[in-house]
């Protein structure tokens, strides 16, 4: 299979594929949901639950994206065509998501100026691993490069979208919070955390 093999920890997987099933091989292909749309994380989940149990199996990623696996060499090979315009699961917060500052609209329809790191950490927020039964988070990093997220994880936290543009940082921040060295500008939504675990919704005018 052309490409280079897939190391999924550092691939930009998609938010959604085409998925091909071929018939080629002696055993068919095994495929990672029903119909021809499946969602990246269905692909990813897939090709590491099978990459880790299945010693011969080969996955590999094109230049333009397209994934081909196959779990063995008799094996029919499965290929998922992304969609490009459905952006990309972010797994790398750091490298992906790089503006200093960020123009972040809840789901209240109000627009914030979030500094970068308050962007990065709220997608590690949405990207922590939950608990059995309890709604995942998830982020995606669009291609205008725009990042679109949604907090889950905890049986309290609101589904809801938040959308964060690239914008210029300002001449200067402000001071930040006494409570949880957030700028005022980030406060209202998406909230913090003070030292004592007490809420801290709302930016303290006097210490």
């Amino acid at each position: 299979m052309a490409g280079p093999y897939i190391h999924l920890n550092h691939a930009d997987i998609h938010v959604t594929y085409a998925q091909v099933v071929g018939h080629g091989g002696e055993f068919p292909a095994e495929a990672a949901g029903y119909g021809r749309t499946v969602q990246g994380r269905s692909v990813d989940s897939f090709l590491r639950g099978n990459l880790n149990f299945w010693l011969s199996s080969d996955a590999r990623m094109g230049n333009d994206g397209v994934i081909r696996y196959r779990r063995g060499r008799n094996h029919s090979v499965v290929t998922f065509v992304p969609d490009k315009t459905s952006g990309v699961l972010i797994n790398r917060p750091d490298d992906q998501v790089t503006a200093a500052a960020y123009r972040v609209t809840g789901p209240t329809g109000v627009t914030q100026l979030w500094r970068g790191r308050i962007v990065r950490d709220a997608i590690r927020t949405c990207r922590r691993e939950p608990p059995v039964g309890w709604p995942a988070g998830w982020a995606h990093l669009m291609p205008d490069t725009s990042v679109k997220f949604m907090r889950g994880g905890e049986p309290w936290s609101p589904g809801d979208l938040f959308t964060a543009e690239p914008t210029d940082e300002p001449a200067s921040w402000g001071p930040p919070c006494p409570r949880c060295s957030r700028m005022e500008s980030e406060h209202g939504q998406w909230g913090g955390v003070a030292v004592d675990w007490t809420g801290c919704w709302s930016y303290p005018r006097e210490p």
